[in-house]
């Protein structure tokens, strides 16, 4: 009875260490009771790829990574895929990884291409690695960091040349310690005399003012009386013209004298018309005197 007991309590433990390591591999995703091919393919780098990860083709899974070794002659790695289900490809086939998610998590894609020779299990099968969303920030980055790093360099040198202003600076200012010094009381004791005289600046700049005022009136009133004067004139003249009983108003309205001074203008022109025809009549110029004499 007791061995009965004891027999019972290893099967049950057999069957317990069996379902355990069964649902173990059941959430790694490994099916134990599928018939399984196993292929491998070789990578300089992995790019984080582990174990369990799924292998997909177009998004469909059919195996997933058994393993991942490390080939220490050729120094590469050396990836085993599981697959589950009966897909027949052939070896020009491609195993490739790819960002399967946006945290940059890898899984395989098998990419089937046509060929001749079907693979097995335990073919090797070619491997490549797809760009990525996360490779092409890192190369956006990459071009970023190296804009940075060389704004990052003109910046310290910009600070290397305010720091050396900056050294020149104060070596100038304790090197004229002392003149600045003065210069400054100097400043202060002309603003405490401005200051202390602000009241009687204000009252001369006001009797200034005033002054000005005063000009400004004054020649405005001069002025004022000059045109003043000038007018009435300007009015005396124009009623002196207006008025026929004055000289010039006379000469204007009145015709005769217009007619007598016209005749005169005449009279004047024929008798230079005379002159210029007969100037013998008018001038006798002798040069010897006999006109003298024949004349008594």
């Amino acid at each position: 009875m007791k061995k009965s007991n004891e027999l019972l309590i290893g099967l049950f433990t057999c069957v317990l260490l069996a379902i355990l390591y069964w649902g173990v591999n059941f959430l790694k995703g490994e099916n134990l009771f599928s018939n399984k091919q196993f292929f491998y393919a070789v990578y300089d780098n992995v790019n984080g790829l582990t174990i369990s990860r799924p292998v997909t083709i177009n998004g469909f899974k059919v195996g997933q990574v058994s393993n991942i070794e490390f080939n220490s002659e050729n120094a590469d790695l050396i990836v085993q895929v599981a697959i589950e289900e009966e897909i027949p490809f052939s070896t020009n086939s491609i195993l490739e990884i790819y960002d399967s998610d946006i945290m940059g998590s890898k899984s395989l894609e098998l990419k089937v291409r046509p060929g001749n020779k079907m693979a097995n299990s335990g073919d090797t099968l070619i491997g490549s690695i797809a760009t990525g969303l996360t490779s092409e920030v890192s190369e956006q980055f990459g071009s970023v960091k190296v804009g940075l790093d060389q704004l990052i360099i003109s910046f310290d040198q910009v600070l290397k040349e305010i720091e050396i202003l900056s050294s020149t600076a104060n070596r100038l200012l304790l090197a004229n310690e002392n003149q600045l010094s003065t210069s400054m009381n100097n400043i202060e004791s002309v603003s405490n005399v401005i200051e202390s005289h602000s009241k009687s600046i204000d009252k001369i700049l006001l009797n200034l003012s005033e002054i000005t005022d005063s000009l400004s009136a004054i020649q405005y009133i001069s002025i004022s009386d000059h045109m003043l004067d000038v007018s009435q004139q300007l009015e005396f003249m124009l009623a002196s013209v207006n008025n026929t009983d004055g000289s010039i108003g006379k000469i204007i309205h009145q015709d005769s004298i217009y007619n007598n001074l016209q005749n005169v203008i005449n009279s004047m022109n024929h008798l230079l018309i005379d002159i210029q025809n007969n100037p013998k009549k008018y001038i006798n110029i002798s040069i010897w005197g006999n006109d003298k004499k024949n004349n008594k």
